[in-house]
């Protein structure tokens, strides 16, 4: 029995796909990134997960149970992170997290404490004090207090500062030891090969391929940027695992898959200034990898 089992789940508005013809088998235990670019059908599946919208055609099981038919039940197994925090502004965290209590079967006070403690939520203020980040700390804390079987996560980091986001994977990755499974979705390349065990990759609401993490790691596609007046003569770039070069103000954008290391030390023979490496995009990714989807 999987944790998530999706046969041709499939969802339209009207003319517009939100997903078409999803097979997933998410395992027992794992942690699974959904990754895509924005308006790809990640929010669209996870709502049919969690019966707020209805399939088109198509069928969803979690833990072996219809979503449809045994939405309730479901509901009891799942912790769940929204990609937008919608939460009583009236209310102090205290009492925030008192009310959500009230429909979870069992809480386990010491882990809990132990979570707010972890983030340092302020539990005495009014929702409407928090910033973007306390708030999405707070709904943290909602998604796991009662250690689900299950749990799905939109966009998790959104908002959190970096210190948070280390203790956000410690938490993660903690929750998986656990046996619990977590469903990631999420735009940040970084964030899904920190904790994640599989990937996979949806555009356009179809969903390309499944990887591995190791596998996708090996893609490993960075961005630098030579800083120089001079021109750099690009023409035998592309043996180093040069993919695209781009003349820019200022000096030259190279996109490169893999090890940079022979990349660095050949460019650094010519008269530059500086240069810096930093992460693509994630549309990058789909155009060197999954273009021709």
């Amino acid at each position: 029995m999987y944790a998530i089992e999706t046969k041709n789940l499939t969802k339209r508005y009207g003319k517009v796909i939100g997903v078409k013809d999803l097979n997933l088998r998410i395992r027992t235990g794992e942690i699974f990134g959904f990754i895509g670019p924005n308006g790809a059908g990640k929010t669209t599946t996870i709502r049919l997960f969690l019966d707020l919208i209805r399939p088109t055609s198509g069928s969803a099981e979690i833990f072996g149970l219809d979503v449809n038919r045994h939405s309730e039940e479901i509901k009891k197994m799942i912790g769940y992170l929204p990609g937008e925090v919608f939460l009583p502004e009236h209310l102090t965290g205290k009492a925030i997290i008192g009310y959500y209590k009230g429909f979870k079967e069992k809480i386990d006070e010491k882990y809990l404490k132990n979570l707010i403690s972890i983030l340092s939520v302020d539990l005495g203020k009014k929702l409407r004090e928090y910033s973007k980040g306390n708030k999405q700390k707070l709904a943290v804390v909602l998604a796991l207090m009662h250690q689900p079987r299950l749990l799905i996560m939109d966009e998790p980091t959104s908002g959190l500062d970096p210190v948070n986001q280390q203790e956000f994977y410690k938490m993660i990755l903690e929750a998986k030891s656990r046996g619990i499974t977590i469903f990631l979705s999420t735009h940040v390349l970084n964030e899904t090969e920190k904790v994640c065990d599989r990937v996979g990759i949806i555009k356009s609401g179809k969903l390309l391929k499944i990887e591995d993490i190791d596998d996708f790691k090996k893609k490993n596609i960075r961005q630098i940027f030579v800083e120089t007046a001079k021109t750099l003569p690009v023409g035998g770039l592309s043996k180093f695992n040069v993919k695209r070069i781009e003349k820019k103000p200022g000096g030259y954008e190279l996109t490169v898959s893999g090890k940079i290391g022979e990349l660095i030390r050949e460019i650094s023979k010519n008269q530059i200034d500086d240069y810096r490496i930093y992460e693509p995009l994630l549309e990058e990714i789909f155009f060197h990898y999954y273009e021709k989807h």
